[in-house]
């Protein structure tokens, strides 16, 4: 880590029967990995969140299902890390070293800049009826039902009927993770949920923008 991301800041780590996982801070390659998006949010009216952003890495390691390591690109702070896609994994069979896992970090690294831009993209795609794209978006990525309509209903006390951009809706979906957090759910349950919305990055969003309200 230090000889890839120099001055990254560790942040926080879990283990538990399953699996075991590490998450650090990288801010000696904010202006790298941010620089561009973090323009396009203040140009949106955004600077406060830009100001708060930190890009992330994440390790985990599971003997249980995939049996696998892992190493994926975070978003931090909002209220949650966001997981922006940039999976990869390396297997545990086959022999695999270290070494391995490492060689891993510069195909992250490259990676990253692509989950960026398309989360980038999302700010100029245009929605007119966002709360049914929530809804038809949470529902097809199989969110928790509970947690997903509170987040729904505090997106919709927000915006209204109001027009908005894909990547508020995205923005707001992560309030998902933070809800279940705090209503107790275990951290491997978090992890596996934050794989599944990082598909949203790849959706075509003007499929789910409907003006009939989408049923759940």
């Amino acid at each position: 880590m230090d000889k890839r991301f120099p001055g990254n800041v560790f942040s926080s780590g879990y283990t538990d029967h399953s699996l075991t996982s590490a998450s650090w801070t990288l801010p000696g390659q904010k202006e790298e990995l941010l620089g561009a998006y973090e323009k396009l949010l203040e140009a949106g009216g955004h600077k406060s969140m830009a100001a708060k952003l930190m890009p992330g890495i994440r390790f985990t390691t599971s003997d249980t299902g995939m049996a696998s390591a892992k190493v994926s690109a975070l978003l931090m702070g909002h209220s949650y890390p966001i997981h922006i896609g940039g999976i990869v994994a390396v297997d545990h069979r086959n022999k695999k070293q270290v070494p391995d896992f490492v060689d891993s970090l510069d195909m992250l690294f490259a990676q990253f800049g692509d989950s960026v831009a398309r989360l980038s993209s999302l700010l100029s795609v245009q929605l007119e009826y966002p709360v049914n794209t929530m809804t038809a978006v949470c529902k097809t990525l199989k969110m928790p039902k509970k947690a997903a309509m509170e987040a729904i209903s505090m997106f919709e006390m927000a915006y209204g009927n109001r027009p908005a951009t894909a990547h508020d809706v995205f923005i707001a979906m992560q309030e998902i993770p933070f809800i279940l957090k705090t209503n107790g759910a275990n951290e491997s349950k978090l992890l596996v949920l934050q794989e599944s919305m990082a598909r949203a990055l790849t959706l075509r969003w003007s499929e789910y923008d409907l003006a009939k309200q989408v049923s759940w």
